[in-house]
């Protein structure tokens, strides 16, 4: 007779083993749970009916005393199956029966069907350790008071993710407001982090009033400096403003005036009545002159002021007075001069072409007639082109300043305020 031990966490798992390594006609001789947890079941094969001493005795013993209760519910396994074979009616040759080893017959495994759960092995299965069940419950409780903080989290991002994106979505709004291209508006928002406060429409402004280049240096224009851009932007009129101003602080003495506007019939006649007004030579460059030979002439005087024809970007002409620009002598500064009053797109075209002459900055004329000052902040922000001059009116000298950057925005801001009440009251007629 072979006898064979098998281990297993579970009576289910134990019988299994016995079945699939010994097969039906093994004889259980014992079964216990051992301190570790673990099920032992003792089995013989080709059984002869007798038991070792060490397991006769304990056969003995058990028998002549009641089972106890407190034991695992496995331990009488074999005693529940004898109980239902003899209230049973006898089992015929051909099926297998099932004794006691103490009759000397032989036990055959009971079938356990892949589908169906036996009632013995079963109840043997309901026997749970307190502590283990105790353990997955203190972890369900931790793992769900776990995923509240999670829900929790993530529902306080979504909230301040709203708030942010509706504090950005405001501050792009009030930006657009101002005429700003979107360029402009996704830099400044790209560098400034909002915080949802007060403060925030301040410190977007004051950083856009960093963007706008300025030309430093003295408040009073110097030496020669020729203002260029299409027709009636306020080119002669910027140059009356400026020549006015030095006049009453410095004196006559130093300062000429000169055109090359020869294309438009009495073109140069505005310009030769601020000379009469100022009593300051004005010089007139047609094709019988050449305008560095006017330059040399006039290289002694502290302010030379050269008006140039203005024309439209399709003009043919245009190139003449570019290739004119080009070759004038290098001491001769170039100011292209931008209506505010513009679309971005005819101010941005305008600077292209007529940055071909090396421009060393740009007066920005009619902020008092422009309803947006945003697309002429973005198109000298864009092309990087220094703001010198700021004009906003007809009135000689006064209506004219040196640039400053943070007097820019509060111009553009006041601007866009009241056109929209404007626009307002004319919409609702109030």
């Amino acid at each position: 007779m072979q006898i064979r031990r098998f281990r297993a966490p579970d009576m289910r798992q134990a019988i299994r083993k016995v079945r699939d390594a010994v097969g039906p006609d093994a004889v259980i001789l014992s079964n216990q749970r051992l301190p570790t947890g673990e099920i032992e079941i003792v089995a013989a094969l080709d059984y002869d009916g007798s038991l070792p001493s060490s397991m006769s005795s304990k056969r003995s013993s058990s028998s002549s005393s009641r089972p106890d209760t407190s034991v695992d519910p496995s331990a009488n396994y074999l005693e529940r199956i004898e109980r239902a074979k003899q209230q049973t009616t006898p089992p015929q040759n051909d099926a297998p029966s099932y004794t006691s080893p103490r009759q000397n017959s032989q036990i055959e495994m009971p079938p356990l069907p892949e589908d169906k759960e036996d009632p013995v092995v079963e109840e043997a299965l309901s026997v749970k350790n307190s502590d283990n069940a105790k353990q997955l419950q203190d972890m369900e409780r931790e793992l769900k008071s776990v995923r509240a903080m999670l829900e929790q989290h993530q529902q306080n991002d979504n909230r301040s993710s709203a708030k942010e994106s509706s504090v950005e979505t405001r501050a792009r709004e009030k930006l657009k407001g101002l005429g700003l291209s979107e360029f402009v508006v996704s830099r400044l928002m790209d560098d400034i982090d909002l915080k949802g406060r007060e403060d925030d429409w301040n410190r977007l402004l004051a950083h856009l009033a960093d963007y706008i280049p300025i030309r430093s240096g003295s408040n009073e224009l110097r030496g020669c400096i020729a203002f260029m851009g299409p027709t009636g932007v306020g080119k002669t009129t910027t140059i009356g403003k400026i020549a006015a101003q030095h006049v009453l602080k410095h004196g006559s003495e130093g300062v000429v005036l000169i055109t090359t506007d020869t294309y438009r019939i009495a073109a140069h006649e505005q310009l030769r009545t601020f000379g009469r007004i100022l009593n300051v030579p004005v010089e007139v460059v047609n094709e019988y002159s050449d305008l560095n030979e006017v330059l040399a002439k006039y290289a002694h005087y502290s302010l030379v002021l050269v008006d140039t024809a203005g024309m439209n970007p399709r003009d043919s002409n245009l190139e003449r007075q570019l290739l004119m620009m080009k070759r004038a002598r290098a001491s001769l500064k170039k100011l292209l001069v931008l209506p505010c009053t513009s679309q971005r797109q005819v101010l941005k075209t305008v600077t292209e072409i007529y940055s071909q002459v090396q421009l060393d900055g740009c007066v920005l004329s009619k902020l008092d007639e422009s309803a947006s000052l945003g697309e002429a902040i973005s198109v000298v922000i864009e092309e990087g082109l220094p703001v010198v001059y700021i004009a906003d009116g007809q009135r000689i000298p006064d209506d004219i300043e040196p640039a400053r950057a943070h007097n820019l925005i509060s111009r553009a801001v006041y601007t866009a305020e009241h056109y929209s009440q404007l626009y307002g009251s004319l919409k609702y007629g109030s």
